[in-house]
């Protein structure tokens, strides 16, 4: 493990387990789309995957995965794809993006616990 995967590792850690949401908070109903299938000690990396595509980050080796994400309007709580051109007006929802999701796996792959934090 080098140095920089643990210097992340502590601060995901540290901001994983002091962070808490403010302001505008999901409701279920917003949730229920994108992240209601999440389960701790249940759902698997995956899972995670087929279901929300490629996170935004990924530290210690893959066993966090973060994603952006924002409120629409419409469907309620939605993962903005990093996979943007500058030329690309969804750039402009990845300025918007509100809240981040981690997601910590274990060893089998086994999603251990999540947050959805507010980040701006």
């Amino acid at each position: 493990m080098t140095r920089l995967s643990v210097g992340i590792g502590l601060f995901l850690l540290t901001w994983f387990g002091c962070a808490t949401p403010t302001l505008q908070v999901p409701t279920r109903d917003q949730e229920s789309k994108w992240i209601a299938f999440l389960e701790d000690g249940k759902t698997t990396r995956e899972d995670v995957l087929l279901r929300l595509g490629l996170p935004s980050g990924q530290f210690e080796g893959q066993r966090i995965l973060t994603y952006r994400m924002m409120l629409s309007e419409k469907e309620g709580l939605v993962v903005v794809s990093r996979e943007l051109s500058s030329s690309d007006p969804r750039l402009i929802q990845w300025a918007k993006a509100e809240y981040s999701l981690v997601l910590v796996f274990d060893g089998r792959h086994v999603l251990q616990r999540h947050s959805l934090l507010r980040v701006k």
